[in-house]
This record gives C-alpha cells, structure tokens and sequence, in this order.
C-alpha cells in the first residue's frame, strides 16, 4: 500500500507542478481525492464481499469436513467389521432387567455374560436355528427349552379338540 501512496503523491506533486493557476489546481486535487475516495469505497465494498464469501465457504467446509469426517468413522467401523475378525460388537438386551448394553465378544466359544446393570447371568445361544424352530418366544428369556416346546404343543392339541367338538 506504500507504493500506492507514493504513486498517488506524486500525482499530485505532478499537478502541482504543472498548473500555474491555484484555483485550478486546488480544483484538481480536490476532484483527484474524490475520485481517489470512489475507487477506495469500491475496493472496501468488494472487500467485504470477498470477506462474506469466504466465511461462508469456511462455514461450507467445516459442514463437509464434519460429514467427511463421520463418513470416514463409519466406513472405519464397516472395514473393522470385515477385516477384523478377533472381536465381536454384540448388542444384548438383558431377560432380567431389559438393559440394552453392547458387549464385545471374542469368540463364539463365550457361553454366558454378565449383564453390567442388573449383574445376572445371561446365558448365550449361538445355534439360532434351534431357537427359530424349538420355541415360540413364550417366555422372556427364551433359548428353545423343552417348557416353551411343551407349551406350543399342548395349545395345538386343544385348538385340535375344540376343531373336532365343532364338527
């Protein structure tokens, strides 16, 4: 900016020089500080678009730095859960107390946890097959037990009598 001052004062120097007459000349320099005034009120004017505009687009990239950054954990989490096959994330809901807690679980050999809100045992059923076919979900901790079996079976056999006393 230093340069432009001297620029500017030499200018004026210039038409100090060569204007022999002092009402032109102080009309000179006033019309030159005015329109030194216009293009400075220009250059403030796109200075503060400029500003604007870059604090906006500061804002817009922390927006996308702060999704990035969330995509970035969540394809994390999906490469552990491919690669990584030392632990488990389980999300168990407790049969005593319905306390929902993730557990990490590192093999499947693991037959029971602890619940770390109500500290019951909570017995872990890896053969989800045998508990899509033995039991109903009669009771709150269901694991396909011979009860529930016992149960389901004694509800066909009275819906068959009632079938049979209709006819």
């Amino acid at each position: 900016m230093s340069k432009l001052s001297e620029e500017y004062l030499k200018i004026i120097k210039d038409i100090e020089e060569h204007i022999s007459d002092k009402e032109e000349r102080k009309y000179v320099i006033k019309k030159m500080s005015e329109l030194s005034s216009l293009y400075i009120d220009i250059i403030d004017r796109v200075t503060d678009v400029n500003s604007k505009r870059m604090e906006n687009l500061e804002k817009h990239q922390e927006e996308i730095d702060s999704k990035l950054s969330k995509v970035k954990n969540t394809v994390d989490l999906i490469k552990k859960d491919i690669y990584e096959d030392d632990d488990y994330d389980f999300e168990i809901v407790c049969p005593y107390c319905n306390h929902e807690f993730v557990a990490d679980i590192e093999d499947e050999l693991k037959e029971e946890i602890r619940c770390p809100e109500c500290h019951n045992i909570i017995e872990l059923d890896w053969d989800e097959d045998d508990e899509e076919e033995g039991c109903s979900g009669c009771c709150s901790s269901c694991h396909g037990h011979d009860e529930c079996e016992e149960d389901d079976e004694d509800e066909k056999d009275d819906d068959k009598k009632d079938e049979d006393d209709d006819m």
